[in-house]
């Protein structure tokens, strides 16, 4: 029973060991986005879901961080996505390759989807 018992506090002491380095790398385990590193894509004129695969593809390839979360949803021919971690918004516009730019205010940017 004792060994039971050393093996269980040994697994419970390398799990918070674990989450404590995980916390001072900066890593979050939420899995919510968190709003000042979040940014809102609101994409018009992209009807197909490859069109929409694509897109998703690009966003992920311009996040500023080694771990990004991704969220969207569509419907007709509007695409809106929440992308984090964004700690430059100027910079990740400057990354985007699938349509025209045409308003950023704060940190949501929208965009006319060209194919």
């Amino acid at each position: 029973m004792s060994n039971f018992l050393l093996n269980r506090f040994r697994y419970v002491m390398v799990l918070l060991v674990a989450v404590m380095l995980l916390g001072l790398a900066g890593c979050n385990l939420s899995f919510e986005h968190d709003p000042e590193k979040t940014v809102t894509v609101e994409i018009s004129g992209i009807s197909e879901e490859s069109d929409r695969d694509r897109v998703r593809e690009e966003l992920e390839k311009i996040t500023q961080g080694a771990m990004h979360m991704m969220t969207s949803s569509s419907s007709e021919d509007e695409m809106t996505a929440q992308v984090s971690p964004v700690t430059d918004v100027k910079k990740f516009v400057q990354g985007i390759n699938f349509g025209k730019v045409t308003d950023v205010k704060d940190r949501t940017i929208k965009v006319q989807f060209i194919k």
